[in-house]
């Protein structure tokens, strides 16, 4: 039965993906139609992933498991469902889902709403330099309006360096609405500093008459300022009579002890307004100079695109008009990884789940659905609340069903896993083991030198034959996981981490890289490193004029010139990435802080890798590893107290505080708890990454496993499914025969044309003119007018009236092209989706003329990648051609400026 008010509390390993393709397949068979159904997610991998399954499973339905839970949640039969399957991969194939990030839809409602935030809607998220400019201009900002001081004392006081002083200006900005009811103001504090050492004065009086006092109780009251006295061990106790004063006690110093506590508690309170306050003072110039980079530059971060849609719908639009200028077509919620949003992502979403669940306007059929696991919760400290899964179940009145049954994991590691986290984690419920899954290992070894023995079990893996893809280990920081690398690397043995999955790390990209600089700069030592990189013999290398060759065509000449890496597919994503930059100036000076990973498949080696970016994978073989150096205690300069998702208060942390500050000691018990639970799931994160088998190795002291109390012992038999040689062997090299391999969708063509540092305009002019020939109701005069109007009410907003005119005009033009119109008589099918050898791509005409033969038409608004466009086209011709088994014709229409001009390829 469908409900439509459902979230599923789905442990590791429970079919989370699973359950989010059955309910979005569900929606579909009962009537919704793809652009009504917003799915988030928290990556682009697990948004790709789902888009994915639902296509695999709609082409494979009757061999899938997800067919019979679709007929438990609809209630439609099995035949029903199957004949209705291929009308509704059609209809998802040819739609525009919503299928995407949380972040990615946030940007996309921004787009539409920027100029309520003064802000035009060709923002970038992508400069490398935001972080070095918005310092630049936060402290020309601070100079102008006279703060300087006011930043130098804060640095001062809490003993912070800019960077960290930074960083809680960023926190205190992001929560800037979950503060607004805390109120902070500038007080005084020296008096109470005078009035403790006051009755210090007095104490040391009492012990120096005191006869019997000893040199430790005197040394005790001892301290020549008031910092010195805080930190004193007696100010917290309750009562000075014990042993160290018990010689000497009185009752009147009791009433002195009284007395300097409520001092310097209230040093402490002053203190810490003051810090607040100026932190708060400092935020506004802070966010000041935010918005003057990205009104000046149209620059954000990810954190202010989330932010500025705040502020649009709670401070300049409602959540109707918001609702009506979505198009009204999200009648349907499906959100993933729920543990993980913060309170403000939710506030964002609160008004579109409102909207759905109170069962009128336009949402009277809506449902919302979410998944989630309160375990997993990792991520607090960057805004995310676990008790945001409770709290939105009670403020929705939504049913929760549990996922219990472990598909990832065998017997032995899910019921270690049971055992170990029992009677630790709250609320835990056991989870169930698959009749098939009989097998499996678990060691936990305790070693004083964790690092020799981590090696020792991947080498004992590897000499069973585990595949080394598969084999991870598993640790606490990234400075752990660099000195794991370096061991595995002098064993000659394999290795990925982070680093070097980055694409600029991979040797190809690297030589490229020191081409370009002895290009660039002329030094001797670049063209060394880049034949060396090549393994090739030095020799001269002819001059380029960077001022008139484009970046990618010298790349392009170079990696013809010289032969590079035979089936390279790091290279052909260089070429991409490549294609944002304008001059090689842009990409020397910047290339260090691009994130874009390498290609998977050329990636081959043990994985290592922190827990917290293990999250969401799964492996065989995991080996989890204690901490090389004792975690170090809690450096916040910021508690922040909860009551549930509710920012009750904030303190400052100050070293003896809790001991004099019932409050304060509260606050601090909460976040210690907290922290407790982020070690807890962080090691329930580790632990079910396995599938297979699973090594844990600690410290004999002061190990992070201490919490669990795990004892050395092993379960199970260690079995390496799988006989790869220890490391896989490397193919021959071949020459390369270099070929411009990308095939990319339309929407990546289009960023290409014309195009740098996704230049936004270009990109929507060539979407606009795309949809407005998508739009026509049949390749005549008389169908522009409507198709204009459908083009405007969806990309209107980003276009100006000269470029909506020019639209038109060329679109006149192609029509009134005989030879187009020859081309295109037949039947028609407009944005046809084409899946082929598991890829999905969209092509902008397809006819299928009279005598059975097929024409594809591809749309252009430039020739500027022309020689892409048709290796772009030959691929589409390539597919037609094999699926239909007919004569396929594949041609280019250019809609220029001026003219049009019809390419056949």
């Amino acid at each position: 039965m469908f409900k439509n008010n459902l979230a599923y509390e789905a442990s590791a390993g429970s079919g989370k993906t699973f359950m989010l393709v059955v309910r979005y397949l569900s929606l579909l068979f009962k009537g919704a139609t793809p652009n009504k159904i917003l799915a988030l997610t928290f990556t682009n991998k697990a948004a790709f992933e789902m888009q994915e399954r639902i296509v695999l499973t709609l082409e494979e339905l009757e061999h899938r498991g997800e067919l019979d839970e679709i007929v438990k949640v609809t209630g439609f039969s099995r035949e029903f469902l199957l004949h209705e399957r291929k009308r509704i991969l059609d209809e998802f194939l040819n739609s525009n889902s919503k299928i995407m990030t949380i972040d990615k839809f946030f940007a996309q409602i921004l787009r539409k709403f920027s100029l309520y935030a003064s802000l035009m809607p060709d923002f970038t998220t992508m400069s490398s330099q935001h972080e070095l400019k918005l310092l630049s201009r936060f402290l020309k900002e601070v100079s102008v309006a006279g703060k300087k001081n006011t930043l130098i004392t804060l640095s001062l006081q809490s003993k912070k360096r800019l960077g960290d002083i930074f960083t809680l200006l960023d926190e205190f900005y992001i929560k800037h609405q979950e503060l607004s009811h805390l109120k902070f103001e500038k007080q005084e504090f020296l008096h109470f500093e005078q009035e403790a050492m006051e009755n210090l004065g007095y104490l040391r009086d009492i012990i120096n008459r005191c006869e019997g006092a000893s040199a430790t109780v005197k040394k005790a009251v001892e301290a020549d300022d008031f910092e010195e006295l805080a930190l004193k061990s007696w100010i917290g106790r309750e009562s000075l009579d014990y042993r160290t004063f018990s010689k000497c006690f009185t009752p009147d110093m009791n009433s002195l002890l009284t007395r300097i506590q409520d001092a310097v508690k209230n040093q402490n309170r002053a203190k810490e307004q003051n810090f607040f306050y100026a932190l708060s003072e400092l935020t506004g110039i802070y966010q000041k100079a935010k918005k003057a980079l990205y009104t000046e530059d149209s620059e954000l971060s990810f954190n202010d695109v989330t932010v500025l849609v705040y502020h649009i719908l709670k401070e300049r639009i409602d959540s109707e008009f918001l609702y009506f200028r979505l198009d009204s077509a999200i009648e349907h919620i499906l959100l993933d990884e729920f543990q993980d949003t913060s309170i403000l992502q939710y506030e964002i979403l609160k008004p579109l789940i409102d909207e759905i669940l109170s069962g009128s306007g336009v949402s009277e059929d809506g449902s919302f659905f979410f998944v989630g696991d309160v375990k997993q919760s990792i991520y607090r400290f960057r805004g995310g609340v676990s008790a945001l899964f409770g709290a939105v179940k009670e403020e929705c009145n939504t049913e929760v069903e549990a996922l219990l049954t472990n598909y990832r994991s065998q017997r032995e590691v899910i019921e270690f896993v049971n055992r170990t986290f029992i009677d630790k984690i709250n609320n835990y419920a056991p989870q169930h083991v698959r009749e098939e899954a009989d097998a499996g290992y678990v060691e936990v070894i305790s070693s004083e030198e964790i690092l020799e023995e981590s090696i020792s079990q991947v080498k004992r893996l590897l000499q069973l034959g585990a595949d080394i893809n598969e084999v991870a280990i598993l640790c606490a920081t990234n400075g752990d996981g660099e000195v794991i690398k370096q061991m595995l690397q002098e064993e000659n043995i394999e290795v990925v981490t982070e680093t070097t999955t980055k694409l600029i790390n991979q040797k190809s990209v690297k030589a490229v890289l020191e081409y370009l600089k002895y290009l660039y700069f002329g030094q001797e030592i670049y063209k060394h490193n880049f034949f060396a990189l090549i393994n090739q013999e030095v020799r001269d290398i002819s001059r380029v004029n960077l001022t008139k060759t484009k970046l990618l065509r010298v790349i392009k000449n170079s990696i013809a010139e010289y032969r590079l890496f035979s089936d390279d597919f790091h290279l052909i994503r260089f070429l991409d990435v490549v294609g944002k930059y304008e001059d090689i100036e842009a990409l020397l000076f910047e290339y260090e802080r691009l994130d874009a990973s390498g290609a998977a498949s050329d990636l081959n080696g043990v994985r290592v890798l922190t827990i917290h970016k293990s999250k969401g994978l799964e492996y065989e073989h995991v080996i989890v590893m204690d901490r090389l150096k004792k975690a170090p205690p809690a450096r916040d300069a910021i508690i922040y107290e909860y009551d549930g998702i509710k920012l009750e208060d904030v303190y400052l942390r100050i070293k003896g505080r809790d001991a004099i500050d019932a409050e304060y000691e509260e606050a601090l018990a909460k976040e210690k708890y907290l922290a407790k639970e982020d070690s807890l799931n962080a090691l329930y994160v580790a632990f079910t990454r396995a599938r297979e088998n699973l090594f844990v190795i600690l410290k004999p002291k002061d190990s992070t496993f201490d919490m669990l109390n795990l004892e050395p012992k092993s379960s199970g038999e260690l079995i390496c499914k799988n006989t790869n040689a220890q490391i896989k062997a490397v193919a021959p090299s071949k020459e390369l025969n270099y070929k411009d391999l990308y095939y990319g969708t339309q929407s990546d063509i289009l960023k290409l044309e014309d195009s740098s540092d996704e230049d936004l305009k270009a990109i929507n002019f060539g979407l606009a003119l795309h949809y407005m020939l998508e739009m026509l109701g049949d390749f005549s005069i008389k169908s522009v007018q409507n198709a204009k109007y459908m083009m405007i009410n969806k990309y209107g907003y980003s276009l100006q009236n000269s470029e909506i005119e020019d639209i038109e005009r060329r679109v006149v033009r192609v029509l009134e092209n005989t030879e187009f119109i020859s081309l295109a008589s037949g039947e028609r099918y407009k944005e046809k989706a084409l899946r082929y050898k598991d890829n999905l791509r969209y092509i902008d005409l397809l006819v299928k003329q009279d005598d059975g033969s097929w024409v594809v038409i591809d749309y252009k608004s430039s020739m500027s990648y022309s020689d892409k466009h048709v290796q772009q086209v030959n691929y589409y011709v390539k597919a037609i051609k094999e699926i239909t088994g007919a004569e396929v014709k594949g041609y280019i229409a250019y809609m220029l400026e001026d003219s049009v001009k019809i390419t056949k390829v």
